[in-house]
């Protein structure tokens, strides 16, 4: 299974093999959206799974205007941002053994962020408020407006901006204090 455009057609024919190649060709990607807005491992996993099955009951309204990935992470951030908002992180879980993500370790990369990781600087991304951390993403990672940030989660385009400066300050003092 070659294309995108082959997989979405044998997946809209309720095809397995086709839904598991599917499924792990965009797993880590759309786990990195997941684990950008919460703080925690379970609730991501919770997610992404809630994800996938929002991806395949809405595949065949799947237009090709876009690349099947973009339609994925706007899936997958939409859902992401709405959990937050309702409060699905108020539930507390323990990560006993936090999943790794995989990265070039080259020194450029590394000398960006003061040679952290990106999975350190995700550590530190994932410890600022909820309130923070979800502008954060949306207008840095996610290239949502301030607009359509306060639309979103209801709030003014002011405490939108003020969030985001607040969430750059939190995290360079974190970024800082580690090093």
């Amino acid at each position: 299974m070659s294309s995108d455009e082959e997989l979405v057609k044998l997946c809209i024919d309720k095809n397995r093999e086709a839904q598991k190649a599917l499924f792990e060709k965009y797993a880590s990607k759309m786990m990195g959206i997941c684990l950008r807005y919460t703080s925690n491992t379970e609730d991501a996993k919770d997610i992404l799974q809630d994800g996938f099955v929002k991806v395949f009951t809405q595949l065949e309204s799947f237009q090709f205007k876009s690349t099947l990935q973009t339609w994925m992470s706007r899936i997958f951030t939409n859902l992401a941002i709405n959990r937050v908002t309702r409060g699905m992180a108020k539930y507390t879980h323990v990560d006993i053994a936090d999943q790794t993500l995989t990265y070039e370790d080259t020194s450029e990369e590394m000398s960006k962020w003061g040679g952290m990781t990106p999975e350190q600087v995700l550590g530190h991304v994932r410890e600022l408020p909820e309130i923070y951390r979800l502008v954060l993403n949306m207008y840095a990672v996610d290239g949502f407006s301030h607009q359509e940030i306060a639309k979103k989660l209801d709030i003014s385009v002011g405490s939108s901006k003020s969030r985001l400066s607040r969430a750059r300050v939190l995290l360079k003092e974190r970024i800082k204090a580690n090093n």
